[in-house]
């Protein structure tokens, strides 16, 4: 087994990955193995780490689709065999004694972490980053943070880790600067680190890199997301941060390439400058901050009826009424589930609480009046609001369990509860979600099962809105305005119109309790989004159908979305960037 594990990311680097592995091929150190993850290289790159492969076994080659440098240099370590790991970038290059002289010196000193000088190469120039005179032991934090230049040099570049440090550590997945985010904490867990002087790391300063060429919002927020980071790191171990740190970029508008508004923020106040320099408006930060701008698409003139109300929009004046129409059950229908099981089985879930309780048996009923029958359905209901249980329940409900509703009993993930509880009880089974306050059509359930047979892979809802990338801009597009048959990430479900979830739908953090409560507790339908497109599911609409529902009478007294919402004083703006800075990879996946 090789003692030092070198991990190479690989992305269209053709023109200098000679440079590097050349570098580390003639190592004076040579119980080494030196791991290239070719992330999806479009150039030559692949065929080139070939040849480098087939002239030293030291060499293993990990490809993979593109997934950025997190996902690579964690695809890296996963696979390192080493006690020791040290991450090169592909375009840059080190002395021919920099792994002996680092090696050397964390044995020597039983330290965590070695870090070599860093010089910073230009075509015409270049520039110590990082220069050490004498191997040093630091102890201290505040004296490591100081050695290392953090937060001018995080860098995850330029240092011997000990694997035990940083195996169960990743990068996190879809961000620009993720060193920033990553180093700190690493050089906190290390608690031992010795500089090694008369070795370098060359870093190449390059103008085709992801970082120099890609001038985006999600980039400057990035930047945000990591120098606040810093920021609190700083001030949760009592670390000092000089004031130029504390001065973070929130956003830079350009015009013609010009920079001509810059947000900073300091110290919860927020200064907006004009070019850069000119302070034109202040105010104090009180509200959650945006990972990223919305807008909600308006039309100058809009008249619609939808669920019981007329809704019309008259250049920027908004108007709903509620409408005298009435649900009309189909009696021909008997209430009843499928006699025939399926495999897998066709599961309606739904929740309610106290206020719906005595109403909830309206919905129930059309549930049951199907013309393609469930195979169950099942009320779940907290113990925690039904001490009692089923002597807290109204008769009408109760009756219900004649024609096959089973109720059963959860812990309180408020309107979570509709699905979550199911998901686990029944892995591999087919689940469709309804609301407690609707009537639903008598083919409610067989349009959206007949969609699932056509492809059993994607998710399948009634009603969704759109989310489409519009410059620097995600809009929100209703579902009435939305007429396309695409079946992709985009189409943001609203679970209220039913959705049917097929088995395995959903990314493993849907059972994150923790997440669930607190990340955004009031908008489980966006949370259930996100966990379709983090698992990689897709999402289709039901077409050509009727998507007026009808709103069972004195069920909107109450709801778990305005009760729930008046103490997270969150808007769904707000629940979308929680998301988008929790999950990082899913802007990927829209913006691709």
């Amino acid at each position: 087994m090789p003692e030092v594990s070198i991990i190479v990311p690989c992305y269209n680097v053709e023109n200098y990955l000679e440079d590097c592995i050349s570098s580390l091929l003639n190592q004076t150190f040579k119980d080494i193995e030196i791991i290239c993850v070719n992330d999806g290289s479009k150039d030559s790159t692949p065929m080139l780490l070939e040849n480098f492969s087939q002239q030293d076994k030291r060499i293993k080659i990990i490809n993979k689709e593109n997934g950025g440098l997190s996902s690579a240099r964690n695809s890296g370590i996963q696979n390192a065999s080493g006690n020791f790991i040290t991450f090169i970038d592909s375009d840059d290059w080190v002395d021919n004694n920099y792994i002996e002289k680092l090696y050397s010196a964390i044995i020597k000193n039983d330290c965590a972490i070695a870090v070599s000088g860093m010089i910073r190469k230009r075509p015409n120039s270049e520039k110590y980053r990082l220069h050490f005179s004498e191997e040093k032991v630091y102890e201290n934090l505040q004296d490591i943070v100081d050695i290392c230049r953090i937060p001018a040099c995080c860098y995850a570049c330029g240092k011997l880790f000990k694997k035990s440090l940083i195996e169960n550590s990743p990068f996190k997945l879809g961000m620009y600067f993720e060193d920033v985010l990553w180093i700190p904490n690493i050089l906190k867990a290390a608690k031992k680190l010795v500089t090694v002087p008369d070795t370098y790391y060359y870093y190449r300063v390059n103008n085709n890199s992801i970082v120099k060429t890609i001038q985006s919002i999600k980039k400057q927020h990035d930047s945000y997301i990591a120098k606040s980071a810093i920021v609190k790191f700083f001030n949760e171990n009592n670390l000092v941060l000089n004031k130029k740190a504390q001065h973070i970029t929130k956003y830079i508008k350009y015009i013609f390439g010009a920079p001509v508004l810059k947000v900073k923020e300091y110290k919860n106040t927020e200064t907006t400058l004009l070019f850069g320099f000119l302070p034109i408006s202040k105010k104090k930060i009180t509200s959650k901050n945006l990972y990223y701008k919305f807008k909600k698409y308006k039309k100058m003139f809009l008249y619609k009826r939808l669920d019981s109300h007329i809704y019309i929009n008259f250049f920027g004046i908004h108007l709903s009424f509620k409408t005298n129409d009435k649900f009309c059950p189909d009696n021909s229908i008997s209430p009843g589930l499928n006699e025939n099981k399926r495999i897998p089985s066709l599961i309606v879930s739904l929740t309610s609480f106290p206020g719906r309780i005595n109403t909830v048996h309206h919905t129930i009923e059309t549930l049951l009046k199907q013309t393609l029958r469930p195979d169950r359905l099942i009320l779940w209901l907290s113990d925690n609001q039904f001490p009692n249980k089923e002597d807290d329940l109204p008769n009408e409900l109760l009756k219900l369990k004649e024609f096959g509703l089973e109720i059963l009993w959860c812990e309180d993930l408020k309107s979570y509860k509709k699905l979550v509880p199911a998901l686990k009880m029944f892995p591999n089974d087919i689940i469709i979600t309804a609301d407690d306050d609707m009537y639903y059509q008598k083919d409610w359930l067989q349009s959206l099962y007949e969609k699932y047979l056509e492809n059993p892979n994607n998710i399948y809802t009634r009603r969704a809105c759109r989310i489409e990338k519009k410059g620097d801009y995600f809009m929100i597009l209703p579902h009435y305005l939305d007429n396309n048959k695409k079946i992709d990430f985009s189409n943001q479900l609203m679970g209220g119109a039913g959705t049917l979830y097929p088995p395995n739908s959903l990314h493993s953090d849907i059972f994150d309790k923790d997440k669930i409560l607190n990340l955004i507790p009031t908008f489980d339908d966006i949370y259930f989004w996100a966990m379709a497109v983090m698992a990689g599911t897709k999402i289709g609409l039901v077409q050509n159908k009727d998507l007026n529902f009808y709103n069972v009478e004195n069920s909107q007294n109450e709801a778990l979305c305005k009760t729930n919402g008046k103490s997270q004083n969150m808007n769904d703006i707000e629940a979308f960037n929680i998301i988008f800075e929790q999950y990082p990879q899913i802007i990927q996946k829209l913006e691709n």
